[in-house]
This record gives structure tokens, sequence and C-alpha cells, in this order.
């Protein structure tokens, strides 16, 4: 297995989400990955490239939400300090 897999339990605790819900958007198609028989099991194995993408605060999912988006500003408004 490649390092740019994460089984569930490492990209929750990467990304903050419930491990419920990255099997939810594994199975819904809008993160990568596959599934895997492993110790008798099929366990799913989460693109790490695609969940930094799906949560990052700047064209990630948060994006599709409606409401204010208070925690973002322009680039330039980091260099006037």
């Amino acid at each position: 297995m490649g390092n740019d897999f994460l089984s569930i339990e490492e990209a929750a605790a990467r990304s903050g989400l419930h491990p419920n819900t990255i099997q939810r958007l594994l199975r819904q198609g809008k993160l990568e990955g596959f599934k895997e028989h492993h110790g008798g099991q099929y366990r799913w194995f989460v693109s790490a490239s695609s969940l930094d993408k799906y949560t990052n605060p700047w064209n990630g999912f948060l994006m599709d939400r409606p409401g204010p988006k208070i925690y973002l500003r322009r680039r330039e408004d980091d260099n006037k300090d």
C-alpha cells in the first residue's frame, strides 16, 4: 500500500471528519478510495490527496455550503500587518 492512501481511522484523525462521514463520502464518490480485503474484512482506504482537496478551506466542500465565509480573507490582507 502506498503512502497516498489512508485507512478510515487515519483519514478521520487527519481531517476531523467522523469515520461514518468519510465512508459516506467514499460511497457518494466525493472522495477517492477503494475497498480491500484485509484481516478477513473489506476495509476502505482513502486517497490522501482527495481528502486534502475536499477539506481545503479555500476551495473544498465548505465553498459549496450557503452562508458567509467569515474565515476567509483575501491574501493581500495578510501583507498589510
